[in-house]
């Protein structure tokens, strides 16, 4: 049986997954030609990447992996922020997320030995996240795709349960 702070903990992230890739989504297919492209879009491919490794580790611990209507709603309100209001957005969403990054470790470790590698994972996915966030803040969006291309070939076949 698995603690309190971990179930709680990881059935967080799993909505909040669920809701990073509703509302990336709804942003990065308003933004054709838009040079924040790099930083929306690669953010929505992050957490599409995200589905199928969190979806195993939610059948292997018993949790639900699907949006709640709550997460849903979320999503799609953030999906339709205005352009004009996606720098504030992430300005915004950033210290957060950073905040939230220690949320996520102490999760990790509380979780199961056999999912470690797993629960790895889930803290350097938050942490290329932020990473992008402080990249897209400077500006300097041309270097998103790479840092991305490096942590999906890092991922793409790795094992990540026992």
């Amino acid at each position: 049986m698995f603690s309190t702070q971990f179930t709680e903990g990881f059935d967080y992230e799993l909505q909040n997954r669920r809701f990073a890739l509703i509302s990336m989504s709804g942003i990065a297919r308003r933004l054709h030609g838009d040079p924040r492209i790099s930083f929306w879009g690669g953010y929505s491919d992050l957490e599409r990447f995200n589905v199928p490794r969190y979806e195993e580790a939610a059948r292997r611990w018993g949790r639900s992996a699907k949006p709640t209507a709550w997460t849903r709603v979320r999503g799609a309100l953030i999906g339709a922020t205005p352009r004009f209001m996606l720098r504030p957005l992430l300005a915004f969403a950033y210290p957060k997320t950073v905040k939230y990054l220690e949320d996520l470790r102490r999760v990790r470790g509380t979780g199961p030995e056999d999912g470690k590698a797993f629960l790895d994972y889930m803290v350097d996915q938050e942490v290329v996240q932020i990473e992008m966030m402080r990249l897209a803040l400077d500006g300097r969006f041309s270097e998103i795709a790479p840092k991305l291309e490096d942590f999906f070939s890092k991922y793409e076949d790795a094992r990540l349960f026992s």
